[in-house]
């Protein structure tokens, strides 16, 4: 992972990671190389599923 972004793993949702950082390009970033890393090659999308999907895009605001 890039500096300043941490990984972890969800609770509330089994295979889930929730990426975490301040600064917004190099969280997307982290997220865009795990997603490149993941992709599926030399098989027929229509059928093969496994891989990983983008379930939420956002911030998270702490309410005060």
């Amino acid at each position: 992972m890039l500096e300043e972004v941490t990984v972890i793993w969800s609770e509330k949702v089994k295979d889930e990671l929730v990426l975490d950082g301040n600064d917004i390009e190099l969280v997307s970033r982290s997220a865009a190389l795990i997603n490149q890393k993941c992709h599926v090659k030399n098989k027929d999308i229509r059928k093969f599923l496994d891989g990983i999907y983008v379930s939420e895009k956002g911030q998270i605001v702490e309410e005060e």
